[in-house]
């Protein structure tokens, strides 16, 4: 597979500026940055990494920075449909007319498609060539713009997933699985009660939603008196999650973190469903990430639930930062375990 990161920085240094989008597909240790370039990124670490190198960048849910005037938009597609549909959409809203827009990516992740629709958006030429394998680059030119946008799936808009307790569970596009809730996260709330030897929602108690997503695993588990926090990495999480709990009436509050590591509080009890997919791979550091995290933010006689896919080693990874991990069901999907003594206490 051709070396994304190399071609990227081979077009940063041929143009004094322009937008790099950058979702989770591309390495930031190998950008190179750009007086004069600008980023965008609805991913908080990704920001954190960004300005470290002196990048001028941009944090949102994928909206388009104020004031920027640019003729050159380059984009390593993101694996979601409606992430890259909106983020053409901008693109045809806002560069320049005879801007030139930039993609990478492979013929299975759908570049062939996407380019061809945005050539129908934008209007203008199309350079389509092959890197090697099954990657390409395209060279779209803005002309004549097309008044009908791509289907984006209402992007900006949030709405209504499912009732959980009797409140409405809200989500959006850009947020993993946010059509329906995971099936993981069910099976852990059915199984907290037996868990936690208790019955829900939880009372009286401070409880951290670790990599929250929409909120569910709170908005399932949490009372009126529970201390709620959330965090996730998306900028797109918070804006669900902060709707879903506000809706339910839970005393909650949200923080940016990258898996929990810039939050400093402990928590009686962590709930957590680690994602181990960055972008169109598969990432196990991430598992590791979320478990020495928190064994960091756990209390020393707090409990932490987990719940992973069946091929996730979690106990191997979380016995490196707790002295009990505890298999607690295997449904033959999904696997809940009991975390507890956090060798950071």
């Amino acid at each position: 597979m051709p070396d994304f990161e190399m071609l990227i920085n081979q077009r940063l240094g041929a143009s004094s500026s322009g937008l790099l989008v950058i979702d989770e597909n591309l390495d930031l240790r190998l950008l190179q940055g750009r007086s004069g370039w600008h980023a965008l990124t609805n991913r908080f670490d990704q920001q954190i990494a960004l300005e470290a190198q002196d990048w001028q960048v941009s944090f949102s849910d994928f909206v388009w920075p104020d004031g920027l005037k640019t003729d050159l938009l380059i984009y390593r597609i993101s694996k979601e449909k409606a992430v890259v549909n909106h983020l053409l959409n901008l693109a045809a809203t806002h560069l320049k007319h005879e801007a030139k827009v930039i993609l990478f990516g492979d013929k299975s992740e759908g570049i062939k498609s996407y380019a061809k629709n945005a050539q129908k958006l934008f209007g203008g030429e199309r350079v389509e060539k092959k890197l090697g394998g099954d990657s390409w680059v395209v060279e779209l030119t803005i002309d004549n713009r097309s008044d009908k946008l791509l289907d984006d799936q209402n992007y900006t808009a949030l709405r209504g997933v499912t009732q959980v307790c009797k409140h409405t569970l809200f989500s959006k596009p850009g947020i993993y699985g946010w059509k329906k809730v995971d099936k993981g996260s069910e099976q852990l709330i059915e199984r907290l009660p037996a868990m936690l030897d208790t019955t829900l929602p939880l009372e009286s108690t401070s409880v951290l939603d670790l990599g929250c997503g929409s909120g569910y695993l709170a908005l399932a588990a949490c009372g009126q008196s529970t201390q709620t926090h959330a965090t996730d990495n998306n900028a797109a999480a918070k804006i669900a999650t902060e709707t879903t709990l506000r809706q339910a009436g839970l005393n909650a509050t949200f923080t940016f973190s990258n898996a929990g590591e810039q939050l400093d509080s402990k928590f009686d009890l962590i709930l957590c469903n680690p994602p181990f997919h960055s972008g169109f791979g598969i990432d196990y550091d991430l598992t590791d990430r979320f478990s020495k995290n928190a064994a960091k933010l756990l209390k020393p006689e707090g409990k932490a639930c987990f719940v992973v896919n069946q091929h996730v080693p979690l106990k191997r990874i979380a016995s490196n930062y707790f002295k009990s991990v505890e298999l607690d069901q295997d449904s033959g999907n999904f696997c809940t375990y009991l975390l507890t003594q956090p060798s950071f206490n």
